[in-house]
């Protein structure tokens, strides 16, 4: 399996912590159309300031760090390689489907979940077999070795 490197956490950190500084500041700003009292106004504004700075400090630390680029670089585009990274992002993605799905107690989105978390399971499954045909296949050699005919 493909190892995951410093820098492919980190982006998905970064990433993560965007999606959701940007849920939170789209909660600030609707809670902020309501009516409030000034202090709970400056309260929100502060709250979207220091949401703002996230933002830019992640976008700082990304362009400091080159970790987009470095990422980018250190993809493989070996069909192994692709669909065990694509295998370890569905298996993830189930992982948090399974988590939510016991918090949640709305009948609805428990089953919206549900049948979210199995069409993942059957792409895990798909990419599964398909990894299984990769790995079993015999290796081309890269050189092959000709006899040359003996001269008598």
């Amino acid at each position: 399996m493909q190892k995951i490197t410093q820098q492919e956490i980190i982006l998905s950190s970064f990433v993560e912590a965007q999606n959701l500084e940007k849920i939170l500041l789209d909660k600030v700003r609707e809670y902020g159309k309501q009516s409030v009292d000034n202090q709970k106004k400056a309260l929100l504004k502060q709250i979207e300031i220091m949401i703002k700075n996230h933002k830019e400090d992640i976008q700082m630390a990304q362009k400091a760090m080159h970790i987009s680029s470095l990422v980018k670089k250190n993809m493989s585009q070996e069909p192994l390689d692709m669909l065990q990274d694509l295998l370890k992002n569905l298996v993830n993605i189930q992982a948090f489907y399974n988590e939510t799905v016991v918090n949640i107690t709305n009948p609805y989105v428990r089953q919206l979940f549900t049948q979210m978390r199995d069409d993942v399971m059957r792409f895990i499954s798909i990419l599964q077999m398909e990894i299984e045909s990769l790995e079993s296949k015999p290796s081309i050699p890269n050189n092959t070795v000709l006899n040359t005919p003996e001269m008598s």
